[in-house]
């Protein structure tokens, strides 16, 4: 059998949806089509799939012609993971007369099989309703998702990154940036408090990670923290991160992608929550503890990408005591604080 999948356009989305895939490469001849500059993300997943960057915001003509070699393949079944109209279109431009999605958009005139989600279906997690969606199209006969193994990079790898941005032995790392909004983003001054505090305690040297663009938080949590810090801001590519995360003693980090990609390595990984709704969107980690502020915003989880109330309390009111005495938990590490 050959499968089309028309895959999600977050890091963090993708990896919600390994399970499928991994039920989907099972079942047969898997193709992802995705952007791009998300290319890179299913390299890390050891999974025999083909995948397609096409970059599907171009002109309509430009898709089609770029959508050829997934026409020839004549493929029986495509599942469509995104909710929007262009997601459902193009599996419709791919050929395949077996497509499967959620209903949304008026998404029925392009899909073979258009599911209504779940009654409650805010009570899922997406990855659940991604798998769901393999299982229907009778790509499975589990009704459980897959649990995600346990992934690494090999010591040459390791080696490589090491002498680049120059870790020591045993490292923590931090990620302050979050790439879908400002109201996920603990403040670089609690950053930076806890910092502090793991350098006290734990006697941990920290790694900071965050994109080129996000320079200007990485500075400000330097400027105000007296531990050792070493910036790997917009130093290392999707691979050279996962490495890093594979090899940490913990990560604190906002909702964002490198949250998701820490799953894979199965690090121990705390994060501040404030607008995310973590039964839905939480990362497939075991070894994850969040920290909210209960009671402080009465819409919270408000789901925005900017904060409603415009004073940001969900966030502000989680104290950098609290992030640390789980990553005390999680660690097993010195709770002198």
């Amino acid at each position: 059998m050959k499968i089309i999948v028309i895959g999600l356009n977050w890091l963090g989305d993708i990896i919600m949806s390994l399970p499928a895939l991994v039920a989907a490469s099972q079942a047969g001849e898997t193709h992802v089509v995705t952007r791009p500059h998300l290319a890179e993300v299913y390299s890390l997943f050891e999974l025999p799939l083909h995948v397609h960057a096409i970059a599907t915001n171009a002109w309509p003509h430009e898709v089609f012609k770029q959508l050829r070699p997934l026409r020839r393949l004549a493929a029986e079944r495509a599942i469509v993971l995104p909710d929007s109209l262009r997601a459902a279109m193009l599996a419709k431009a791919c050929g395949t007369t077996g497509s499967i999605g959620y209903a949304a958009q008026w998404r029925s005139l392009f899909l073979d099989r258009a599911l209504a989600k779940p009654v409650e279906f805010t009570k899922m997690h997406e990855a659940d309703l991604h798998y769901d969606l393999c299982r229907e199209a009778g790509l499975s006969n589990e009704m459980t998702r897959p649990t995600l193994k346990k992934y690494g990079c090999s010591d040459t790898e390791f080696a490589d990154l090491a002498a680049k941005l120059g870790l020591p032995a045993r490292y923590l790392v931090m990620a302050p940036g979050a790439a879908f909004g400002a109201a996920k983003r603990w403040p670089p001054a609690l950053f930076a408090a806890l910092a502090d505090l793991v350098a006290a305690n734990m006697k941990l040297p920290i790694v900071i990670t965050a994109s080129a663009s996000e320079q200007t938080i990485v500075d400000e949590i330097c400027g105000n923290s007296r531990a050792s810090l070493i910036s790997a801001a917009g130093r290392t590519s999707l691979r050279e991160l996962g490495c890093l995360l594979s090899r940490a003693e913990a990560l604190v980090a906002n909702d964002s992608g490198t949250m998701h990609l820490a799953a894979l390595y199965q690090t121990p990984t705390v994060v501040p929550v404030g607008p995310t709704d973590m039964i839905r969107t939480g990362p497939l980690n075991p070894n994850f503890a969040a920290v909210t502020a209960s009671g402080v915003c009465p819409i919270a989880p408000c789901r925005q990408r900017t904060c409603p109330r415009h004073d940001h309390a969900c966030m502000l009111a989680i104290p950098p005591e609290a992030v640390y005495a789980e990553l005390v938990r999680l660690t097993g590490g010195s709770d002198a604080a």
